[in-house]
């Protein structure tokens, strides 16, 4: 009896050490996994992506809320605007990042308030982001719009988020390319003073939202490709945040030395 009850005490015993090392390597891995902002993303992007596979019928179900005969709210003229407000902001802002870059060769006052490194960061951006990964997923998964599927009008098939099966050939669901163009505006804070960061990110922080709930209301985007497009495009700008900033010293001395040639060389002449 009295060894019974030992034996169920150093059982319990161990157990509880069991739990208490399983607790503090998860919370360390948690930990860890806050501490490097990328491997967050990352996995909020995976998480989204299991979720909205798993409850599919949710992607469907909010379509359902805009389809009354017709995704009557694609004929809004607000919406219409902010739609084609958020089109035409990177059509202004890059070639006007890009003009800033070229100027900052001839100006060391440009030159400090908008440093080489961070214009050419918020360029590549851009490109890799809302551009190139956007569109290489789209073509992967080929997943049919709201609008185009048998239930509302179309001749395609729903598909979930991990689906490879999807038939769409071109200009594809997910994920949302206006959504992702749209956070990536919020790209441009990093010429923000830090103080003032916060102030700026409250500011465009509700446009991201009002133009990524748009596209689901007008029926061209499920829930899931807004959603999931914006931790998608917070993971490509902090893969090159890191090699940017790493080498900022050598991008903005790079531009410093233009600079001095340049201004060297108007001297020299007669």
């Amino acid at each position: 009896m009295h060894q019974s009850l030992a034996s169920r005490t150093h059982e319990k015993k161990r157990n509880s050490k069991f739990r208490a090392s399983a607790i503090r390597v998860a919370h360390q891995a948690f930990a860890r996994a806050l501490g490097s902002y990328l491997l967050l993303a990352l996995l909020v992007v995976l998480a989204l992506m299991v979720f909205f596979t798993v409850r599919s019928d949710i992607d469907l179900a909010v379509s359902r809320q805009f389809f009354t005969n017709g995704f009557r709210l694609s004929e809004d003229e607000f919406l219409l605007s902010v739609r084609d407000l958020n089109r035409m902001l990177p059509a202004v802002l890059l070639p006007g990042l890009v003009c800033l870059l070229v100027a900052t060769l001839f100006s060391r006052g440009l030159l400090r308030v908008f440093p080489p490194h961070k214009l050419l960061l918020v360029i590549a951006f851009f490109a890799l982001g809302p551009g190139v990964a956007v569109h290489v997923l789209k073509k992967l998964f080929g997943r049919a719009r709201p609008r185009h599927l048998g239930e509302f009008g179309g001749d395609m098939f729903f598909t979930p988020v991990l689906s490879l099966d999807g038939g769409c050939l071109r200009n594809c669901s997910f994920p949302s390319g206006e959504s992702a163009s749209a956070v990536a505006v919020l790209a441009v804070i990093i010429f923000l003073p830090e103080k003032l960061r916060l102030i700026g990110t409250a500011i465009l922080v509700p446009f991201v939202v009002i133009v990524s709930l748009n596209r689901v209301a007008m029926g061209a985007h499920f829930l899931s490709d807004v959603l999931i497009a914006w931790p998608l495009m917070f993971v490509v700008f902090l893969l090159l945040h890191s090699p940017f900033t790493r080498y900022r010293q050598a991008i903005d001395a790079a531009f410093s030395r233009r600079i001095s040639r340049t201004r060297q060389a108007a001297e020299g002449r007669p």
